[in-house]
This record gives C-alpha cells, sequence and structure tokens, in this order.
C-alpha cells in the first residue's frame, strides 16, 4: 500500500511567510530575529494595517507565538493582522544562549550573583538591558519597518519570561512609551535583591505618560510552591524547594500588581495565576494567554 504514496521535500508547511536574519554590528552581540506573517499575505510588500508582537529569548518562543497569533487570526477575519517579531541567538544546541543574562538584566550599581541549582552563588554577565533595548527600538525597528514597507504598525507588544519579564519591566519603567502592551511572564523580581522595584517607584512618581500602556502579569503557582517530580531525589527536591522559597515567585508578582494597578500611569494592569504549572510549563499557557490578551484589546478599542 504504501508504493502508491508519494514523499517529495517541501518548504512548505510551519515555515511558510517566515524569514530570519542574523544581525550584527560593533561591540554588539550576535542576535537572531525571526519574524513571521500572516499566511494570507502574498509577500511583504502587501498594503496591510498590522500589530506587532516582539518577543524576547525568541529561540525558545518566536514558533509557539506564530502558531497562538495564526490560530487566533482564522477566527478574526476583520482584525488587523499580527506580525511576531523573535529575538534570539544564533545557537545550534540550544533555546537559551549565555548572553541573555547580559541582555535581560538591568544595569545597577550593586550586584548580588543568583544561586545556581548547587544553591551557591553564581556570577553571571549582567546589566545590559538599556543597551538591548536601544537594539531593538533604534536597530531592529526600523528593520523590520524596511521589511514591511507598506504596513501601518497600529499597536506593538513586549513579552518575556523568566529574565525577559525582568527586562519587560524594566522596559516600562524606564521607557514606558516603547511599546503599547507589556506581557511580563515570570518576572525574575527576584534577581539583586529586587533591584527592580527601584524603577517601580522611579516609574510611579514620575511624569504622567500621554500614552498609557497596559501590563499583564502572570506566573505557575508550582513557581514558588514546587512539587516533588516524579522519581527526583529527596535532596534535589528540598534544594529546589529553598531556591523558590528565597525567589518568592507568586508574592513578588502579587506586591507588583498590587504596586501597578490604579495607577494613573497605567492603562490597565492584568494578574494572571496558572494551577499545577512550574517555571518551564508555565511557559506554553503565558505565552498563549499573553498573544490572546494583546489581541483582545482590539475588542475592547472597539466596544
Amino acid at each position: 500500500m504504501r508504493k502508491s504514496w508519494t514523499f517529495n521535500p517541501s518548504q512548505c508547511g510551519s515555515g511558510r511567510n517566515m524569514a530570519s536574519w542574523e544581525v550584527s554590528g560593533g561591540e554588539h552581540a550576535t542576535y537572531l530575529v525571526d519574524v513571521s506573517w500572516p499566511l494570507d499575505w502574498q509577500g511583504t510588500n502587501i498594503s496591510s494595517v498590522a500589530n506587532a508582537v516582539y518577543l524576547v529569548d525568541g529561540n525558545a518562543m518566536f514558533l509557539s507565538a506564530t502558531d497562538v497569533t495564526r490560530r487566533q487570526e482564522s477566527l478574526r477575519p476583520n482584525k488587523p493582522s499580527t506580525i511576531v517579531v523573535g529575538i534570539g541567538y544564533p545557537l545550534k544546541d540550544s533555546v537559551y544562549g549565555p548572553g541573555r543574562s547580559l541582555d535581560l538584566t538591568p544595569p545597577c550599581d550593586h550586584y548580588t550573583p543568583p544561586d545556581g541549582p548547587d544553591g551557591k552563588p553564581r556570577p553571571e554577565p549582567h546589566g545590559g538591558a538599556d543597551r538591548f533595548l536601544s537594539f531593538i527600538n533604534h536597530i531592529l525597528r526600523p528593520f523590520i519597518a524596511t521589511v514591511f514597507p507598506n504596513v501601518s504598525f497600529a499597536r506593538t507588544a513586549l513579552f518575556g519570561h523568566s529574565y525577559g519579564g525582568l527586562f519587560v519591566l524594566n522596559t516600562l519603567f524606564t521607557n514606558p512609551t516603547s511599546f503599547d502592551t507589556y506581557l511580563v511572564a515570570s518576572p525574575s523580581i527576584w534577581w539583586n535583591e529586587k533591584f527592580i522595584m527601584t524603577k517601580v517607584a522611579q516609574f510611579l512618581q514620575g511624569p504622567r505618560q500621554s500614552a498609557r500602556p497596559t501590563v499583564r502579569l502572570s506566573y505557575g503557582t508550582w513557581e514558588q510552591y514546587p512539587v516533588r517530580r516524579r522519581g527526583e531525589p529527596l535532596e534535589k527536591y528540598e534544594r529546589r524547594v529553598c531556591i523558590a522559597a528565597k525567589r518568592r515567585m507568586a508574592d513578588n508578582c502579587n506586591e507588583m500588581y498590587l504596586r501597578l494597578v490604579g495607577s494613573q500611569q497605567l492603562q490597565s494592569v492584568e494578574k494572571r495565576e496558572y494551577l499545577d504549572e512550574d517555571h518551564g510549563s508555565v511557559i506554553s499557557p503565558a505565552l498563549s494567554g499573553a498573544v490572546l490578551h494583546f489581541l483582545d484589546l482590539e475588542n475592547e478599542a472597539d466596544s
């Protein structure tokens, strides 16, 4: 029966309407930029109005975000289309590169290294978030505009998880007009003795912005209160419990939410807790929920 079937290599499938670039320049790291656009666009020269979602840790997030966006667009035929931009690194054997600790953490005057899996301090390169944001705003976004020369961008969002969530918060607090929506998943608020909280105060006390962004915070219930994995040695589990207790994901997110909700600097703030999800597993529902939140804001604007 199999002889009646033929299998021919194809460039179609999940790779349709996608493109990638390796981006390098000066003293900056080399980045991998992945871009996807709607399946019904016949090329990138189409004249259209579109939204754009930018994701850090693009190697780990881009394909999932593209899938979610495309599924939803099939249900929203009369709404603006969405372009997805993933910003990562030219990696071959991992979805997380060593450069992320530098790019995604804010500059600071003091530094307390995070604990590694063994519970011992593990210093990392850090403090490059402002420079990374400058690359996104002043190099990457103008380039994306040349890729889609006839597209008028309506709304933009920035998504990040873990250190990426910390980067999104830092962007909100230091350059709030960079994006319309800030999608913050499991942010590393604990980093460097909760240094990001000093930025919150400056943001809330600063001059009111004419354009107020929206914010979505999310995390998993098992991040602060881990459950023991099947077959996990007790000693390893106890180390995870200790680290989770120090990092206080749920408590930190709740404290951040209470600081931000009701602020005149923001249009709205939403918080979502995902049941039975840990720091790794929560990425899928958090990313999907973040994209849906961003797309649903279009409906609120129309109502």
